[in-house]
């Protein structure tokens, strides 16, 4: 059985460690990047199942992240993780075509069930 692939975008090297060995050992497979920038270079080049999106990042922010996605019609279930608890924000990036919403700290639970919602979705 293949592992689906998840993107971890996070400019917090201990968050994104966190949720790459959680999500290792929930059996999925995991990349890391640092920026948004980063991300969108993975993601023209590399087919993934759901990608984890910070909002609050230097350089290029999530909320931009998912319009440069947008452009360039790459469809990808994303699930936000942030620290940003502004509904605004969320609505934003739900209209941006994020699938999700997850405040920090991170329901666990909450997220594997996301992730497995929004991939069967997908396929």
């Amino acid at each position: 059985m293949t592992k689906n692939k998840i993107l971890i975008v996070d400019d917090e090297p201990n968050v994104c460690q966190f949720l790459a060995e959680y999500l290792d050992y929930k059996g999925f497979e995991t990349v890391i990047c640092y920026s948004g920038i980063d991300a969108l270079k993975y993601l023209k080049t590399e087919p993934f199942d759901a990608v984890l999106l910070d909002l609050i990042m230097p350089e290029m922010n999530g909320i931009e992240v998912l319009e440069q996605l947008k452009q360039m019609n790459i469809f990808v279930p994303v699930i936000i993780v942030t620290g940003v608890r502004d509904k605004k924000v969320a609505e934003d990036a739900m209209s941006l075509g994020a699938v999700d919403f997850i405040p920090k700290p991170i329901d666990l639970d909450r997220l594997e069930q996301s992730l497995i919602v929004n991939i069967k979705n997908l396929q």
